[in-house]
């Protein structure tokens, strides 16, 4: 297969549940998101040249590294561009393989025997089942695990450990579910302090006769997604961490009050066709990276939407003229009540092998190094996983702005729908969209994703 081109993307990364976006198209472009930083760039890359040089111990190894993952078109050549220089350092080849869903081919793959060398995969639930059925190679005697402890967030090691050992590294972080609106058409409350205050904001706009929300649900194969990120995010802010938890590690069940809440008070927005643009068909039909432009729109379809940090990139991008900050901007997912902390829910891609190779053991070694941080912040779109990576490395102030959100949270908790086992995973996809399409089915609904849950402790 080609190599695809390694200019820096000008869209945003997906970062949930197998997501991939669209091209960009024309207008914008990366010069609408990215800064021009040429010194501090060279600086990043011959960094990272050196310690790809280190994890290679100063060999070059050459060969061939065969990595599968869920990204396509301009996204991924940004992705890629962050393991040019350990291509460069190292004569290591590294060729691609993208695919819409990801879960499937690698167990596809898997099953007939032939896996890929290195998997980038958004499903922390899928990598520590496969972790737990011997698949990945451990990594605890593959990379400075001292550092690493030291350099990552313990919440995302404690995702890629399985019985006390350590079998991947997440490329990226992302901050989910902000509140994203156009500086010149909002005039609510920036920003929302409250879940009630956002909502009396929501409830105002609605009495004027604007629509308060945009929403879009498609996504292929990974559908509903988007819906899910609500549904999380209100458990955690509704029914707090200890809640969330149990919830996650499948204890608490879906048929309880917290969940429930949740998913009603999402429904509140996207099944009330004066709370959403289109209505609930609209919510079904939209695609997650089309849904947003009604923000931007010269008349605005829509006042507010929820998603994660790459949105206002993409659009940018995506949409002619449409500045960063200018015209489109976010602030935190409130919290459920006066005096208490805002809680982020963040997303990600984590890194496994499959094979104990000279290639996989630097390659490993290098997305450990804090030099790697950099590179992935400079693409653009992404937060860099190493807790090392400084500010001054984000090229877009809109990714410096959701950088400075993630380092400043005291209660942080990994996406659940990638935390739990694909099953649950897929059903709970399966009832988000089910109960926008029909909200009298909730309790069928619930139900459906609670025996998942319990098939899969079984």
């Amino acid at each position: 297969m080609p190599r695809p081109s390694r200019a820096l993307a000008c869209c945003a990364a997906l970062l949930a549940a197998a997501l991939t976006l669209t091209a960009c198209g024309s207008g914008g472009g990366a010069d609408a998101t990215r800064e021009t930083l040429p010194a501090q760039e060279e600086s990043a890359a011959s960094a990272a040249r050196r310690a790809a040089e280190e994890a290679a111990g100063g060999q070059r190894i050459g060969g061939t590294l065969n990595l599968l993952g869920v990204l396509s078109g301009p996204q991924l050549d940004a992705y890629l561009s962050s393991f040019e220089p350990f291509e460069d350092a190292t004569g290591i080849d590294l060729k691609y393989e993208g695919t819409r869903d990801v879960n499937a081919v690698l167990q596809t793959r898997i099953a007939g025997g032939n896996p890929p060398d290195l998997v980038s995969n958004p499903s922390a639930g899928q990598m520590r089942a496969l972790a737990a059925e011997g698949r990945l190679v451990a990594l605890d005697d593959k990379i400075d695990l001292a550092a690493a402890r030291r350099d990552f967030p313990g919440g995302l090691l404690d995702l890629a450990t399985v019985n006390g050992r350590l079998y991947g590294l997440f490329y990226n972080s992302a901050v989910n579910n902000l509140v994203w609106y156009d500086p010149k058409h909002y005039d609510g409350p920036e920003p929302a302090a409250t879940l009630q205050q956002l909502d009396a904001y929501a409830a105002e706009l609605a009495g004027q006769g604007r629509t308060p929300y945009c929403a879009g649900l498609e996504s292929g194969a990974a559908s509903g997604w988007p819906g899910a990120g609500w549904v999380e995010q209100l458990v955690l802010t509704q029914s707090g961490p200890a809640a969330f938890d149990r919830w996650v590690q499948g204890q608490l069940p879906w048929t309880s009050p917290e969940v429930r809440q949740a998913f009603q008070t999402f429904g509140a927005v996207v099944t009330d066709p004066k709370m959403v643009a289109g209505g609930p068909t609209a919510v079904l039909t939209t695609s997650f990276d089309k849904s947003p432009q009604g923000l931007v729109a010269r008349r605005p379809a829509c006042y507010l939407h929820v998603q994660a940090d790459f949105l206002g990139n993409l659009l940018a991008a995506s949409v002619p003229g449409v500045k960063p900050v200018t015209d489109i901007d976010f602030y935190p997912f409130p919290a459920a009540a006066p005096g208490q902390e805002r809680a982020l829910i963040t997303s990600g891609e984590m890194l496994g092998a499959f094979r104990d190779t000279p290639q996989t053991r630097a390659f490993m070694k290098y997305v450990a190094s804090p030099a790697f941080g950099p590179m992935v912040a400079g693409t653009g779109q992404w937060i860099g996983a190493n807790k090392q990576t400084k500010l001054t490395a984000y090229t877009t102030p809109l990714s410096r702005k959701a950088a400075e959100v993630y380092a400043g949270a005291t209660t942080v908790r990994y996406t659940a729908q990638n935390s739990m086992p694909l099953a649950v995973n897929q059903a709970f996809l399966k009832a988000v969209l089910g109960y926008v399409k029909d909200p009298g089915s909730l309790d069928a609904q619930l139900a459906r994703v609670d025996e998942a849950r319990r098939s899969a402790a079984s």
